[in-house]
C-alpha cells in the first residue's frame, strides 16, 4: 500500500503541539507521574495532558470530549482539544471531521481566553488548520475561501468592547444634556451657538454608540456560533434538499447559528443563508455571561 505524502502544512503544527504539550504539561504537575484512579475534571485533565505527551491523541481526545460533556468551559482544555485532534491528523489517524474539530478547539480557545499568549497561540494553530483545508479544497476544484466576514455593522460593533460603547453613549448623553440646559440658560447669541453645536453632534453621536452597545450587549447573550465539522456540509433548503450547484460549506469555517429543528441547524455564513445536517456544525462555547 502506497504511503500518504504528508502536507506540508503539519511540520508547522508539529512544532506548535509539541510548544504547547510542553506548557501543557506545567498545568498538569510539571512531571509525569501516573493519573490518579478517578474521575474528577482535574484528573480527566491530568490523563489527557499525559496522553498527548505519550502520542496517544485519541485518548486524549476521549477525555477532553468527557470533560466538555461535563460542561466544563476552559480555554486551556479547549486548546488542547484541538492539539489533540491535530496530532491525530499528524500521527496518520486521521478520522472525518478531525480538521474541523481541532479548529473549534483553537477557535473557542481564542474567544475563551484572556491570556494574550494562549489566544497567539491558538490563533497560528487555527490558522494552519485553515490553511490545509483551503489546500484542500483547491485540490479538490472547490472555492478555497474559509473566511466570509462579517457585516460592515457587526464589524464596526466588535471594534470596540460592550463596556466601551456604553461609556461613550454615557459621554454623549451628559454633552447633549449639557447643550440643552446651556441653550436654554444662556442669554449671549455666541454661547446658544455653541450649545446648539454640541447638540446636534452629540445628539448622533448618542444614538449611534448606545445603538452600538445593545447590538454588543445582544451579541454577548445571545449569538451562538459553530465551526463546520465536516468535509461535505452541502447548504439545503428548510426542506432538507440540497440546493442546486451550491458548494459545500468548508470543514472548519466558523457560522452563526440562527436556529435548530429535528436534526438540522440553520446556518449564516457571509450571505448564504442555508440548513445543514446538525452533526455538521459543533458550537462554540461561550464565556459565561453577566
Amino acid at each position: 500500500m502506497k504511503r500518504r505524502s504528508v502536507p506540508a502544512w503539519v511540520p508547522a503544527l508539529l512544532v506548535w503541539v509539541l510548544l504547547m504539550l510542553a506548557t501543557q504539561g506545567a498545568r498538569a504537575g510539571d512531571q509525569l507521574s501516573p493519573v490518579p484512579d478517578d474521575t474528577s475534571d482535574d484528573a480527566l485533565f491530568a490523563a489527557a495532558t499525559l496522553a498527548l505527551h505519550e502520542g496517544r491523541p485519541s485518548d486524549a481526545i476521549a477525555d477532553l470530549e468527557a470533560l466538555g460533556d461535563r460542561g466544563v468551559i476552559d480555554p486551556a482544555v479547549s486548546l488542547d482539544r484541538g492539539l489533540a485532534y491535530a496530532e491525530r491528523i499528524r500521527a496518520g489517524g486521521e478520522q472525518p471531521g478531525d480538521l474541523g474539530r481541532a479548529a473549534q478547539g483553537f477557535e473557542e480557545a481564542r474567544d475563551l481566553s484572556s491570556d494574550a499568549t494562549l489566544t497567539d497561540d491558538a490563533a497560528r494553530a487555527l490558522a494552519l488548520v485553515r490553511a490545509e483545508v483551503a489546500r484542500r479544497r483547491a485540490h479538490a476544484g472547490e472555492p478555497a475561501a474559509l473566511d466570509q466576514g462579517a457585516s460592515l455593522g457587526h464589524t464596526i460593533v466588535h471594534l470596540l468592547a460592550e463596556n466601551t460603547w456604553a461609556v461613550m453613549a454615557a459621554i454623549a448623553s451628559g454633552l447633549f444634556a449639557a447643550g440643552l440646559f446651556v441653550r436654554r440658560i444662556a442669554d449671549a447669541r455666541r454661547a446658544r451657538i455653541g450649545a446648539t453645536l454640541v447638540c446636534s453632534v452629540a445628539a448622533p453621536l448618542l444614538v449611534l454608540t448606545a445603538l452600538a452597545a445593545v447590538v454588543a450587549r445582544d451579541d454577548r447573550l445571545h449569538l451562538r456560533e459553530g465551526v463546520i465539522v465536516t468535509a461535505a456540509a452541502r447548504p439545503s433548503d428548510e426542506r432538507g434538499i440540497v440546493r442546486p450547484g451550491a458548494s459545500t460549506l468548508p470543514e472548519a469555517a466558523r457560522v452563526q447559528v440562527v436556529e435548530s429543528k429535528a436534526g438540522w441547524t440553520r446556518v449564516r455564513w457571509g450571505s448564504l443563508d442555508a440548513w445543514v445536517p446538525a452533526q455538521s456544525v459543533r458550537l462554540l462555547a461561550r464565556p459565561f455571561a453577566a
